[in-house]
């Protein structure tokens, strides 16, 4: 069973983890955008299945890529803000041991490690498959071929 504790670490270290992916996947797909900006006109795809077809995969295949960069990214500014507010000195005073500290962490951790090996092991094709073939593969909808 989770204590107060342990519910207050898991939610504030996932808002954090998911805060940090929903920043970084926006910066990557402005810069996808503007970088295939001229291929994107130059194909018979709509702009809602360039966004359905090639962006939904592009943010799970990149957020799966680098999910355990971006976990020890909130690790680091989620227990440095517990730190700045000397909530960490409060619970080890408070007579929390270290060890018990550290059991949410272990238990986002191990979710996130799942979340990350299902999809990863779930379909992979799907997500590095190129749907509107910006990278010249092929797709079997007419409608998303070049001009």
């Amino acid at each position: 069973m989770l204590s107060t504790l342990d519910r207050y670490i898991i939610k504030k270290f996932l808002g954090t983890f998911f805060f940090i992916l929903a920043v970084i996947m926006t910066i990557a797909a402005v810069f996808d955008v503007s970088e295939k900006t001229e291929d994107f006109s130059e194909m018979t795809a709509t702009f809602w299945q360039i966004v359905t077809e090639y962006y939904v995969n592009f943010v799970i295949y990149y957020s799966n890529f680098f999910s355990g960069l971006l976990i020890f990214i909130a690790v680091v500014l989620f227990t440095s803000r517990l730190a700045h507010r000397s909530e960490v000195i409060a619970m080890l005073s408070g007579g929390v041991s270290y060890n018990r500290f550290l059991r949410p962490y272990f238990i986002s951790g191990t979710v996130l490690a799942l979340v990350a090996l299902f999809v990863n092991h779930h379909d992979p094709a799907r997500c590095e498959q190129d749907p509107v073939g910006l990278r010249g593969g092929t797709y079997p909808r007419a409608v998303l071929h070049r001009r």
